[in-house]
């Protein structure tokens, strides 16, 4: 069976190749030094799993949400971009639909 593999299952092969090349350009590293090395690179691997799996749950679920203030449906109002705190300090960034009640106004920019 030959499926098309998305981007995070293709990651832990780029991982182990990634690490080699720094194994090999490291040959005299102490394990401490390896394992900052291995930490780094699982860290960006975790920036990129999580950035992704909110993307794909925002995508799936893009129904129009009722105001708060009035109960009627939001419309869409544009895009943007969220910037959240990884456990390890990272940046993620995320680009979250902002939602306008036209009978209202109110606006909902749904938490990260």
């Amino acid at each position: 069976m030959d499926e098309k593999q998305t981007p995070s299952e293709e990651q832990p092969d780029e991982l182990t190749q990634k690490m080699s090349q720094w194994q090999k350009a490291n040959p005299h590293a102490t394990l401490t030094e390896m394992e900052e090395a291995v930490e780094a690179e699982l860290a960006q691997l975790r920036k990129q799993l999580v950035e992704e799996m909110v993307r794909e749950k925002e995508a799936a679920s893009q129904e129009a949400p009722d105001c708060l203030q009035c109960g009627e449906k939001m419309v869409k109002n544009g895009q943007r971009q969220r910037e959240l705190k990884g456990e390890e300090g990272q940046t993620i960034r995320l680009d979250r639909q902002q939602w306008r009640c036209l009978s209202c106004g109110a606006t909902l920019f749904p938490p990260g």
